[in-house]
């Protein structure tokens, strides 16, 4: 666990990132170092506006300074474990590794008009869905806001890939860490940092119903997804068990809120696999449930894993989506980004780690 630092200069055998804090935290906790809050508001900018992850290159601080700096905090403390190329999609897979030696992943996809980078935010995920990769490894922490910002900031810093919009359906459910989520969405949204305005970072939940309602309460600047994948209590319960929990009457009644709060549409997620969710009534059920709100759909193609589920063929994908195309909300049929660099959350990292176990 990283120990807690009580003055600059002192020793530490994990120095705390200040990627994640705000301006504000950022003054609290320099000014309680004996700095004034101008020297915070520097660091701030070289961080989030200028990205740089080096407080040597930080030029309009004195140079005492910087080395305290540096022995008492780090900026970017992830390392990038391994970089995968698609060879037949314009994406790119990073596993890093964090300052405990956990592990997570983030992709990056490149699209004509923006790149879109899709972030994790726990280690591990508890929700159990019978087709997710990460669902198997259980849970094991929750990311800080730091580790969550980090990746943007790491991946922003490389030629060619800078993110336009993000995503936060990586690994992990990120309702289930609100708390840091929505201090990452805070300091990325942030008009003296990265500002990335609440149009390009789209949030994903399973189905938290109280999350969905606590963060049309608290106005998160994000956008909502859904990831919906059944139209039936009976079938989503199999896939996701949240929908025991939390079954669609709860979860669309909850969207709504948040629609007539946000002014903007949901969007639900359908991944579609073979004989399991991608029938004649899944079509009806489907437009039936989304017509009774603003909401769009996006039909997604499933990346395998060995959980004994398979993509549905091509000729189902366009049936579903020219199906649909006369339905009153958007219909998207999502580019197949991926398949050859186990883009699918949590793929590289249990096979990784499935390899490293039989070595």
């Amino acid at each position: 666990m990283p120990q807690p630092v009580s003055s600059i200069g002192s020793p530490a055998s994990i120095r705390p990132s200040l990627a994640g804090d705000s301006l504000e935290a950022l003054r609290t906790r320099l000014v309680g170092e004996g700095l004034t809050a101008y020297r915070a508001d520097q660091i701030f900018n070289w961080i989030h506006a200028r990205q740089t992850f080096a407080f040597q290159d930080m030029t309009n601080l004195a140079k005492d300074l910087r080395q305290r700096l540096d022995s008492a905090y780090s900026i970017l403390d992830i390392q990038a474990e391994r970089r995968v190329r698609s060879q037949v999609s314009n994406c790119e897979k990073f596993l890093f590794r964090l300052a405990d030696g956990a592990r997570v992943e983030a992709v990056w996809m490149g699209f004509e008009k923006r790149s879109t980078l899709c972030v994790s935010t726990q280690v591990g995920c508890a929700l159990d869905c019978a087709f997710c990769a990460t669902a198997t490894m259980g849970f094991r922490r929750h990311l800080s806001a730091a580790e969550i910002v980090q990746q943007v900031l790491w991946v922003n810093a490389q030629e060619g890939l800078q993110v336009s919009n993000l995503v936060f359906m990586g690994m992990g459910e990120p309702l289930h860490n609100y708390t840091n989520v929505a201090l990452a969405l805070a300091l990325l949204n942030d008009n003296r940092g990265l500002n990335l305005s609440r149009r390009r970072m789209t949030v994903s939940t399973a189905g938290l119903v109280p999350q969905i309602l606590r963060m049309t309460e608290d106005d998160l600047p994000c956008k909502l997804a859904v990831s919906l994948n059944a139209i039936t209590d009976e079938k989503r319960s199999r896939l996701m068990p949240i929908n025991r929990k939390y079954p669609l009457d709860a979860l669309f009644a909850a969207c709504k809120k948040w629609t007539e709060h946000s002014g903007h549409r949901v969007t639900f997620e359908y991944i579609l696999m073979e004989g399991v969710n991608d029938g004649p009534d899944d079509i009806r059920g489907l437009r039936a449930r989304l017509s009774r709100l603003p909401s769009k759909l996006n039909i997604i193609y499933y990346n395998p894993t060995d959980r004994g589920f398979t993509s549905s063929g091509e000729a189902i994908y366009q049936r579903f989506y020219n199906e649909l195309q006369s339905a009153p909300f958007p219909v998207t049929l999502r580019q197949n980004m991926g398949t050859d660099i186990d883009a699918a959350c949590g793929q590289l990292l249990v096979k990784e780690e499935r390899r490293e176990a039989q070595a």
